[in-house]
């Protein structure tokens, strides 16, 4: 008896000793994020995020009065807030019951702040499960989750706004966990972690992150599989297949309500193809078509081949755009100089990279590019080259335009690679493999796993790479920069000779400066690493030498974080508390109709004041309507800039009419006010067609091409311009004039337009509502058939007589996917239960054994 219960103690006490330490981490890390992000954790304040600003402009303030309204079940998922009306935008309700889900893990780790201090802590958890599964020990789980969660991008994504981004970067290392349980053989965990990372990537909704990551996977998943091919393990092969393959299924299933909303808006976004013949650029060059995204436009942001530095050397390329300089600059010193009147620092133009602006460096740090350059040498697994394969890919894809050669092939016949934009986002990847060869070398290191000629090697080789790159920057920063970009054309003519050379030695002094930093820092972790290798009692060592990299890590890291994060960037606003009613909003707000658009002259196409509190002709989204996207450019642009053009010589309001009058795109999209001045009272616009009218014409043309032209001569008010597609629903019928016959919207509500016709003959109507597909349109509660006209709006034949028209949101996809996503959360919910309850029986029973 005495002999079991000293057994059982002891798996107690061994169970409490890991449980200890895995805690101990957690409570560090929740510490490490609760220092961090103080201001918001503490004080209440926020993160001025410009993102989270736009995205409460989206028109989530107007849903709030429908949904107090709405009836049991009814839900709406089409907003009319932004571009005249999307699909999945702001809405309310859900058309599946309301079950129990596996979603409130997520929900736990976001419960320090959604919105801040929780994207970082995802980051230190799932990364730190990753590197447990690994074998690493305590402390070096701990170092990697430091150099994981703390490089800059996610930080300053953070500031950006990119909520949804950071949550799905921090779930990546959970994937990978996954994955390696499942390669070694231990399948049930495996699957767990697995199935939980693939889910929660989707379920924080950013496709793009989760696409790379896929990508990443692929590549992981092909050295496995040579791995298995070379032993001959054909069957365990096809077992983790299939488990992973299961597991995908199952964590696609409760995200089938928003992968189909994402799949659904992307083949009619700006994401899908143009219906348009591609038109040849000033050279005569006919650019291949895209299936997703322009070209130019989805390579914007292509990250510089020598901006890679910055992974190592934050400000190689001057930081953020519009970084500031203190009193010691060159440029300082010159304005002081010629009388210039400036404060303690000057703002400028720092950044002088290859994309248009930048919020600051995708930086991995010093010290572990040093260890990943050295892991590199020392660890033995081919897995290492499977991992830098996927991250050399991934940085390739990220070159963007700055490797057309190779990316051009990529955006034409990669598949969906041309859905996304901002392609410097694949450095994710490389923010991801960097910490774990480093951590994973190091920790081979300190374990006295490799050799002494192999680590004298690796040693001296990655300490002259990187240490050597660090060092040129240093004492020659021209030798491998420049300091020009040509973006400075766009201010160079502005500021005088003396203030752009200074400019430039500050760029270089940035650089220099920078480059000195991370050599300090590498030269410390060498240091660190020499004193273990001539060290004779290793073991204690390696304690010693893992904290102080572990200091150096997030010391680094920490510091060159701040400059993008910092007690600045905290205000008590909130978001929404951003937007202000102006005089021109009360004005409008007088107005009683149920639904009418407004458009805001100051810069419409990404602008969410006047979509925050009307229905507005512009707005800010980055998958809008490709449709959409094309009558903007090919008509309400040039109508827009036609009123901004009379408005700056207007002598009187009667002056603008003619211009309201000649903008036939604005007015059948029902423009009703124009917001010139928002403390002014906004102008109204007596040509605005209304919420629908009959047309008198009708004209049938053959293609995209002809329809959007024909909109350049053609009164909508009187003729409808319909695609020859929809033949079918016009055959037989030519519109007649009928002088007593009306149409008007009887109720509204975003989800359900209700509409009172009456005429003498049958008519042809035409309603200032975006076609897409999903709307049901019923006639005296029976469907009938509508089409599209006039490039975006909606149409329909209505008979003769007096009836109520009805157009209901109800895409039936949508509704089955919705039902999925709930049955199989409550299903995944129940399962994972049921692991737990499993591998407790298992601990019970195996202790029991061990105590008989």
């Amino acid at each position: 008896m005495r002999k079991s219960n000293s057994i059982n103690n002891k798996d107690m006490q061994d169970l409490i000793k890991k449980a200890g330490k895995h805690i101990a981490a957690i409570v560090l890390f929740l510490g490490l994020v609760i220092v961090y992000f103080s201001p918001a954790v503490f004080d209440g304040k926020v993160i001025l995020q410009g993102d989270s600003i736009k995205a409460s402009g989206m028109g989530g303030s107007q849903v709030q009065k429908f949904a107090d309204t709405a009836e049991p079940r009814e839900f709406s998922v089409w907003s009319d807030a932004m571009f005249s009306g999307l699909p999945y935008g702001p809405g309310y309700g859900n058309p599946a019951p309301e079950l129990p889900s596996f979603w409130i893990i997520d929900g736990w780790l976001k419960m320090l702040g959604a919105s801040h201090a929780a994207m970082i802590f995802v980051c230190l958890v799932c990364f730190y499960i990753l590197m447990c599964v690994l074998g690493m020990s305590w402390q070096f789980a701990v170092l990697g989750a430091f150099a994981f969660a703390f490089a800059s991008y996610n930080i300053i994504i953070i500031v950006a706004g990119h909520i949804m981004k950071a949550y799905v970067i921090g779930y990546m290392p959970l994937t990978l966990a996954g994955m390696a349980l499942l390669f070694k053989r231990k399948h049930l965990w495996g699957s767990v972690l697995f199935l939980l990372g693939v889910a929660f990537s989707l379920l924080n909704g950013h496709v793009q992150i989760t696409y790379y990551l896929v990508l990443l996977c692929l590549f992981i998943y092909a050295g496995y599989a040579v791995k298995m091919f070379k032993e001959k393990a054909y069957g365990e092969w096809l077992k983790t297949s299939l488990i992973m393959l299961g597991c995908v299924v199952l964590a696609v299933m409760p995200n089938a309500r928003g992968m189909y909303s994402n799949w659904d808006l992307g083949q009619h976004s700006i994401r899908g193809q143009s219906e348009l013949t591609p038109k040849a650029d000033e050279n005569g060059v006919v650019e291949k078509a895209s299936t997703g995204l322009d070209k130019d436009y989805a390579f914007q942001w292509s990250q510089g081949r020598m901006e890679l530095l910055t992974s190592m050397i934050p400000n190689a390329y001057g930081g953020a755009s519009g970084g500031t300089l203190d009193s010691s600059s060159e440029l300082y010193k010159e304005l002081k100089r010629h009388g210039v009147q400036t404060g303690k620092e000057v703002q400028t133009y720092t950044y002088w990279g290859d994309k248009p602006f930048t919020s600051g460096p995708v930086y991995f740090g010093a010290v572990v590019c040093f260890l990943f350059v050295l892991g590199m040498f020392v660890i033995r697994n081919p897995m290492k080259w499977w991992l830098f394969a996927g991250s050399l890919f991934l940085t390739l894809l990220a070159l963007g335009r700055n490797f057309d050669a190779f990316n051009d092939i990529m955006f034409h016949y990669l598949p969906l690679y041309s859905k996304f934009r901002a392609v410097e986002m694949a450095l994710v990847i490389p923010g991801l493999v960097f910490p774990i060869v480093a951590v994973w070398g190091l920790h081979l290191i300190l374990k006295g796993r490799v050799e002494d000629a192999l680590l004298k090697k690796g040693f001296l080789w990655s300490l002259g790479i990187t240490g050597g790159i660090c060092l040129l920057v240093w004492l020659m920063p021209s030798l491998l920069l420049d300091f020009h970009t040509p973006y400075d054309a766009q201010f160079q003519n502005q500021v005088p000779d003396w203030y752009y050379n200074a400019l430039l030695m500050d760029r270089a002094a940035l650089a220099s400066s920078d480059a000195l930093r991370s050599l300090v820092y590498i030269l410390l972790g060498a240091g660190l690493l020499f004193w273990f290798w001539k060290s004779k009692k290793k073991e204690a060592m390696s304690v010693w030498v893992s904290v102080g990299i572990v200091l150096l890590i997030v010391t680094d890291l920490w510091t060159i974080d701040r400059r993008y994060l910092n007690d600045s960037n905290y205000v008590r606003e909130t978001a929404a508390e951003s937007y202000k009613e102006s005089a021109a909003d009360r004005e409008i707000f007088k107005d009683t109709d149920q639904s009418f658009r407004v458009l805001g002259l100051s810069n419409p196409w990404q602008d969410t004041n006047v979509s925050y509190f009307h229905h507005s002709v512009g707005g800010y989204h980055a998958v809008k309507l490709r449709r959409y996207q094309e009558l903007i450019d090919f008509r309400l642009g040039k109508e827009h800039l036609a009123i901004v053009n009379r408005l700056q010589n207007m002598q009187s309001v009667q002056d603008i009419l003619p211009v309201l009058a000649a903008s036939p795109s604005l007015n059948m999209l029902n423009t009703r006010y124009i917001i010139y001045n928002p403390e002014q009272p906004p102008l109204k616009n007596p040509f605005a067609y209304g919420n629908c009218w009959f047309a008198e014409n009708m004209e049938v043309v053959e293609n995209a091409d002809a329809e959007i032209a024909a909109l350049d001569r053609l009164n909508p008010l009187q003729t409808a311009v319909v695609d020859k597609r929809f033949a079918k629903d016009i055959e037989g019928f030519t519109p007649q004039r009928d002088s007593t016959a009306s149409i008007t919207l009887e109720n509204y509500r975003p989800n359900r337009l209700t509409y009172k016709s009456s005429a003498g003959t049958e008519q042809l109507a035409v309603f200032s509502e975006i076609y897409y597909p999903g709307w049901k349109a019923k006639i005296d509660g029976k469907e009938a058939p509508h089409f599209r006209a006039d490039w975006t709006l909606r149409a329909m034949r209505i008979p003769a007589g007096e009836h109520t028209v009805v157009f209901e949101f109800l895409p039936d996809t949508y509704i089955t996917a919705a039902n999925v996503s709930a049955y199989s959360s409550f299903l995944i919910l129940l399962l994972l239960i049921g692991v737990l309850g499993w591998t407790a029986w298992q601990a019970w029973s195996k202790s029991r054994e061990s105590a008989n």
